[in-house]
């Protein structure tokens, strides 16, 4: 009877904990459909007055005779067309329709190691736990390699210091998760991906917000990486989610085997 009762209290904290997870996931996905149609709407808007303060500003630029006046004519041309950059990354993952294939997610995985190890050769090591058995699946190589390459780059901006003074590690590990829920379906097989760093963590003032745009845990940071992330993961009917604590962040990928 004891075990009855044990096991059905069980059974009832995996459904809760399935249940949370759902709605976890289901509000997740409203929040990035919504942060979808603000991005196209605000970036559209940008980008109609960015090409006519440009234009004056090259058209100022060729009436001016003082260079000292015509470094400020620079700065506007320059600062516009930082903002062209930043106007197309937003709507970068909205134009482009996805290039599905078989991949393979380590050979997607050896390319961003080998990527980071080139921009830090020193100071930073990139572990590997590969779990070999994972069969390929379909999905976009490039959409993969730039949604785990964002989540990377973040992971060494917050790694700056540990980079000083050669002790900073980063983890990318996978594994299969079986009968896994993902939004509202049940996938008997998916990949779990896990990219964890020795960082000081995700400040907690930001933690709930990281996948929304704009928001960014660094001064200068443009606060796109995740969110892009988050777009092509969720592209690939899969979710990510961070834990974070200091000496620990890990942002885990769930993606369907199909």
């Amino acid at each position: 009877q004891h075990d009855l009762h044990g096991g059905r209290v069980f059974v009832e904290m995996i459904e809760i904990e399935q249940q949370t997870r759902q709605d976890r996931e289901e509000r997740a996905l409203g929040q990035a459909q919504v942060t979808k149609e603000l991005i196209r709407n605000l970036a559209h808007e940008i980008k109609n007055p960015l090409g006519g303060i440009r234009g004056a500003a090259q058209l100022l630029e060729l009436e001016i005779d003082q260079a000292e006046l015509g470094e400020y004519t620079q700065v506007i041309i320059h600062e516009a067309d930082r903002l062209q950059v930043l106007v197309d990354r937003l709507l970068a993952p909205h134009r482009k329709a996805q290039v599905v294939a078989e991949l393979n997610i380590h050979e997607v995985l050896e390319r961003i190691r080998s990527l980071v190890l080139a921009e830090y050769p020193r100071g930073l090591v990139i572990e590997r736990d590969y779990d070999t058995s994972i069969p390929e699946f379909r999905g976009d190589r490039e959409q993969l390699i730039q949604a785990v390459l964002n989540i990377v780059h973040n992971a060494t901006q917050a790694l700056a210091d540990p980079i000083e003074r050669g002790v900073a590690r980063i983890v990318l590990r996978t594994r299969i998760a079986r009968q896994e829920t993902i939004g509202k379906q049940r996938y008997r097989l998916a990949l779990e991906l896990h990219i964890e760093d020795n960082g000081p963590g995700v400040p907690e003032s930001i933690r709930d917000q990281i996948f929304y745009p704009l928001v960014s845990g660094r001064e200068g940071g443009s606060g796109l990486g995740l969110t892009l992330a988050q777009t092509f993961v969720q592209q690939h009917l899969g979710t990510i989610e961070c834990d974070s604590v200091a000496g620990r962040t890990v942002f885990k990928i769930l993606i369907p085997l199909h």
